[in-house]
C-alpha cells in the first residue's frame, strides 16, 4: 500500500462507517457528528457555539476552549485534538497537489484543453460554457493536480473573481492563460483581462508560473496570413503588459485539440516550470547528447510528459519531440491490443541522413509508466553501452520531478 493510500485509510478510520469520503478537500467541511464518538445532540450544541465543521473544531485553541455546559471539557479537548490531526493530515496531502489556474475569455477553449488531457474527446462537442469556477482533482502524467477552470464570461470576471480575489488566485503554482488565436476581435478584451489578473496577483503577492496558451492553432489556420497576424498582435499586446510587471515572465505555446501532442507538450512545459529537478535533467541530457554525438535528445514518458530535452536548433527539437510522441502513441496502441511493448523504437530516415531512436530506461509513478530516452543522431550506434550510466542518474530525478 502506498503512503497516500495508507493516509486515506487512516483518515477514514476517524469517521462513522456510513460516511463516504470522495474528495479530501471536502472532509474539513463535514459536520462534527460525522466523527466517531460525536453524537447528533453534541454536534448541535457545538453548532450553537459556532462550531459547524471539523475545520472549525480543529481551529479551536486547546488552551482556551469555549465553555459548552452540555459537553465535558475533557471530551471537547479530545475532539479538538482529533480534528487537528485530521486537518494537518489533509493539508499535507493537498500541498502535494499542484494548483493549476485555467484563465481566459469565454469560448477560448480552456475546458476543451482539459478534456483532451483527460482523453475525454467525446464530450468536447457537447461542452457548455463553464459557469463560474469548475474545480477538479486530476492526475496529469501520474502527478496530482487541482485544476481551477475559471469561466470567462464577463459577469464572472467583474462580479465574482475580482470581488473576492483571495478565493481564486492564491496559492497557484501554474497559470495557463488561454487566448483564442482565431478570434482577432477579442484580442484587446483578452489582453485587458490578462492585465487585471496580473494586477490582482501582484496585490496578493502571488507569483505563479505563467504560460500563455494560443488555443485553436489548427494546422489549416496556421498556414493563413490572418492567423500569423493574430499571433503577432497577441504577443505584442501581452509582452507590453508583462513589461509593466517585473515579477512575471511568460512563455507562449500553440495548441489545437485536433493534435493531442500539442497539448501534451504545452502541459509538459508548464509542469517543468514548477519542477525543482527539470534543470538538472536537462543538464544530464546535454551531457548525453554530447557523448553520443547526437543532434538532439529528449526524455519522454509513455503518457506524453516531456521531462526535458536538449537540442541545438528549434527544428531538431520539433523533430525529436513530435516523433517521440507519435511513435509512443503507436506503441500504446500496439500494447492495448496485446502486443509486447518494444524496449527500443527506431525510425530511420536514410534519405535525410539521420535516425530517431527511443530506448526504454525505466518506469515511474505507481502507475508504472514507461519512460523513453529519445535521440536524433547520424550515428545511433554510439548509444550502445552508454544507457546504464544515464539511467542511474535520471531515475531518482524523475521520481522527484514534482
Amino acid at each position: 500500500m502506498s503512503e497516500n493510500s495508507s493516509k486515506n485509510v487512516a483518515i477514514k478510520d476517524f469517521f462513522k462507517s456510513n460516511i463516504l469520503i470522495n474528495e479530501l478537500e471536502d472532509v474539513l467541511r463535514f459536520s462534527p457528528d460525522t466523527l466517531i464518538g460525536i453524537d447528533k445532540i453534541s454536534s448541535d450544541h457545538l453548532f450553537n457555539a459556532g462550531i459547524k465543521s471539523i475545520d472549525d473544531l480543529a481551529n479551536l485553541s486547546q488552551s482556551n476552549l469555549p465553555e459548552i455546559k452540555e459537553i465535558l471539557p475533557n471530551m471537547l479537548k479530545k475532539w479538538v485534538k482529533i480534528a487537528k490531526v485530521i486537518q494537518k493530515n489533509i493539508q499535507e496531502q493537498l500541498r502535494r497537489h499542484k494548483k493549476l489556474l485555467m484563465i481566459g475569455l469565454d469560448n477560448g477553449g480552456k475546458t476543451s484543453i482539459l478534456a483532451v488531457i483527460q482523453d475525454k474527446f467525446s464530450i468536447i462537442k457537447s461542452l457548455l460554457a463553464t459557469r463560474g469556477v469548475k474545480r477538479e482533482k486530476l492526475d496529469f502524467f501520474g502527478y496530482p493536480v487541482i485544476s481551477w477552470d475559471l469561466g470567462g464570461q464577463v459577469q464572472y470576471r467583474e462580479k465574482l473573481y475580482f470581488n473576492r480575489p483571495e478565493l481564486f488566485f492564491t496559492e497557484a503554482d501554474i497559470m495557463l492563460y488561454v487566448v483564442d488565436s482565431q478570434d482577432p476581435d477579442r484580442i484587446p478584451e483578452s489582453a485587458n483581462y490578462f492585465r487585471e489578473v496580473l494586477k490582482v496577483l501582484v496585490d496578493l503577492h502571488e507569483k505563479p508560473e505563467v504560460l500563455i496558451v494560443l488555443s485553436k492553432s489548427d494546422q489549416d489556420a496556421r498556414k493563413t496570413l490572418q492567423w500569423q497576424q493574430n499571433v503577432t498582435s497577441i504577443k505584442n499586446k501581452f509582452n507590453s503588459i508583462v513589461n509593466e510587471y517585473e515579477d512575471f515572465k511568460v512563455d507562449y505555446c500553440d495548441t489545437t485539440i485536433f493534435q493531442r501532442e500539442t497539448i501534451m507538450q504545452m502541459f509538459s512545459i508548464a509542469l517543468k516550470k514548477v519542477s525543482d529537478t527539470s534543470e538538472i535533467i536537462e543538464h544530464i541530457l546535454e551531457e548525453f547528447t554530447d557523448q553520443v554525438e547526437a543532434k538532439a535528445s529528449s526524455l519522454v514518458s509513455m503518457d506524453g510528459l516531456i521531462f526535458g530535452n536538449y537540442t541545438r536548433t528549434d527544428t531538431d527539437e520539433m523533430l525529436v519531440n513530435n516523433t517521440a510522441l507519435l511513435l509512443q502513441t503507436l506503441s500504446n496502441f500496439y500494447n492495448s491490443i496485446g502486443l509486447i511493448r518494444e524496449k527500443s523504437i527506431t525510425l530511420d530516415l536514410p534519405l535525410n541522413g539521420f535516425t530517431i531512436r527511443g530506448e526504454k530506461l525505466f518506469e515511474y509513478s505507481e502507475l508504472q509508466i514507461p519512460v523513453y530516452l529519445w535521440m536524433l543522431s547520424q550515428n545511433p550506434e554510439l548509444l550502445v553501452g552508454r544507457l546504464d550510466y544515464f539511467r542511474e542518474q535520471l531515475l531518482p530525478l524523475i521520481n522527484l520531478f514534482l
